[in-house]
């Protein structure tokens, strides 16, 4: 299985928002906390599938980018990166898994950004009017060519990584200082209804403490993007 084929062409070093495009093997659950000055904190837990990591390294992807989880990847990376702190680390592995868990402490949501997406596109905060706005692109819809005829013409590998990512979501919850709003948009800034409505979608679009809960699947195979926005 040729990973770099199914999931287009990301090579740069990133962490939170790429993770699904560079192993199409992981669960995310972040927590992040903003101050009333705007500095806060991330806790960040992510699952990478045993299974999955052992078939990306197939079929030619050994050079393909290795998702950060060592505790010294952290640190050096950190350590690169303006206003950031690491607090804390653990790993942990069992036969379908490795967990990892990190806590880091950023002064300003610049710092935060930077984190999320190196690169800039994925991760993206702005101020206007007093209204603080920071948007997640977790998908934007517009895979590579190659990557979509391979999803296309071959369902049974579609339906392979879709079983393998059974049981993995992408979570992510975020508090204010005051009280906050989240939407669920698609490329085109359609709030994405499919998404958010139901008892079982994981949402809590208003409040001081907003969240979503998305399984991999969706998006992974989303048709239009998936662009969470928070505002406060």
């Amino acid at each position: 299985m040729n990973i770099k084929r199914i999931f287009g062409k990301s090579r740069y070093a990133v962490f939170f928002l790429l993770l699904p495009l560079l192993a199409s093997c992981v669960g995310v659950n972040a927590d992040i906390v903003f101050n009333s000055d705007k500095s806060g904190t991330i806790d960040l837990e992510y699952k990478i599938s045993v299974l999955l990591e052992s078939l990306g390294r197939q079929d030619g992807n050994e050079n393909y980018p290795v998702v950060p989880a060592g505790r010294t990847d952290f640190e050096r990376t950190i350590a690169r990166l303006p206003g950031l702190k690491l607090l804390s680390y653990n790993m942990r592995e069992d036969k379908n898994d490795k967990t990892i868990n990190v806590k880091l402490q950023f002064d300003n949501p610049q710092a935060l950004m930077s984190f999320l997406d190196p690169a800039g596109a994925r991760a993206v905060y702005s101020e206007s009017g007093g209204i603080n706005k920071l948007t997640l692109v977790l998908d934007d819809g517009s895979r590579s060519d190659d990557s979509s005829r391979v999803q296309n013409q071959n369902p049974d590998l579609k339906n392979l990584i879709l079983k393998a990512a059974e049981g993995y979501k992408i979570s992510v919850s975020m508090s204010f200082p005051t009280a906050g709003k989240l939407s669920i948009l698609d490329n085109n800034g359609k709030p994405i209804m499919d998404l958010t409505a139901g008892s079982n979608t994981g949402m809590v679009l208003d409040g001081k403490k907003v969240s979503f809960s998305l399984p991999l699947g969706t998006i992974l195979y989303s048709q239009n993007g998936i662009k969470p926005e928070f505002t406060w």
